[in-house]
């Protein structure tokens, strides 16, 4: 993993999906990239040097990009359809229900500018209500990696075991973790004192570590915890959580629907009592700007987080 690690701190997510693309396709030629004019910032050159034939352009289409994505998901190819995360996921609801879901077309939607990446473009190119949308359909596979590698390793899992799936890409990475053994599961990536946990997806799991610092010098020891899969869910994380005074859901989309959701629900479910916090994008859609702004105008940078946790704490 030593390579794929230096390959992964050299390049943002949208490089990385091509260099991964570029991998697979010199070990195989059932590999089908399908894309919605969005291909030629992928990093796609070799590819689609090795696999000419698999990829495809649908242009500005893409009701249409699922659907030719699912063609060849049924013949047998490993295949992956990414564009902006918003159209993948809202715009093409319907068709993601009736060929990934209804179906199970075992096609790889892979969501561009998650979040609020695109910020600049205005609330149509931000993507803050993917995660629910996708976390709906049976049979999905939801992801949301905190960094590039995982975001490498999950594509190289599920070009390994082919399914419905939907995965997050962010380029504002922020970390770098060394490789698990399953880039689909929990871990832990701070350890503090087991009064409060900061639950966090995606690549915003940087300013969920960023705000663990700050409360540590203000004598609060935060544990921080990334669980890059939103579905399945792993409810024996979650069952951990119950000897915990406070549980802060971080996340780079709506509060309702999303990691916030699903960390309630199976506390619910699972009749445990910590307080619950949920930090996430407001009920709202946001005005244009770029994404670290936003994030902060939000309370969901570091300093923000961290003033969150405490004024749930009574200090």
């Amino acid at each position: 993993m030593g390579e794929h690690a230096s390959l992964a701190d050299a390049h943002s997510h949208k490089l990385a999906f091509g260099r991964v693309m570029g991998e697979l396709a010199q070990a195989r030629r059932d590999l089908a990239v399908v894309v919605s004019d969005y291909g030629r910032r992928l990093g796609l050159e070799r590819f689609r040097e090795l696999c000419p034939e698999g990829y495809v352009q649908c242009g500005i289409a893409e009701q249409n990009q699922v659907e030719v994505a699912s063609a060849l998901a049924n013949e047998g190819f490993a295949t992956f359809a990414p564009t902006y995360a918003t159209f993948i996921t809202a715009r093409v609801l319907d068709q993601v229900r009736v060929n990934l879901g209804i179906m199970g077309s075992p096609v790889v939607l892979v969501g561009v500018g998650c979040g609020c990446e695109a910020g600049p473009l205005g609330p149509s190119h931000m993507a803050i209500e993917d995660l629910g949308c996708m976390r709906q359909i049976p049979g999905m596979t939801v992801a949301s990696p905190v960094d590039v590698e995982g975001f490498m390793d999950v594509l190289r899992e599920l070009a390994a075991h082919p399914r419905p799936a939907y995965v997050r890409m962010n380029d504002d990475a922020g970390l770098r973790l060394s490789a698990g053994k399953d880039p689909l599961s929990p871990r832990w990536l701070r350890r503090g004192d087991g009064r409060v946990a900061l639950v966090t997806c995606g690549t915003i799991a940087a300013n969920a570590l960023g705000a663990a610092d700050v409360l540590a010098e203000h004598g609060v020891g935060a544990d921080v915890l990334a669980t890059p899969c939103l579905k399945p869910w792993d409810q024996d994380v979650v069952r951990g959580l119950s000897g915990y005074e406070l549980v802060v859901t971080v996340e780079e989309h709506a509060a309702i629907g999303g990691l916030g959701s699903a960390v309630a629900e199976t506390l619910a479910e699972l009749g445990a009592g910590p307080r619950l916090l949920r930090l996430g994008t407001p009920d709202r859609y946001l005005e244009a700007d770029v994404r670290a702004r936003l994030l902060a105008r939000m309370g969901l940078d570091a300093a923000g987080i961290a003033r969150a946790v405490e004024g749930a704490l009574g200090r």
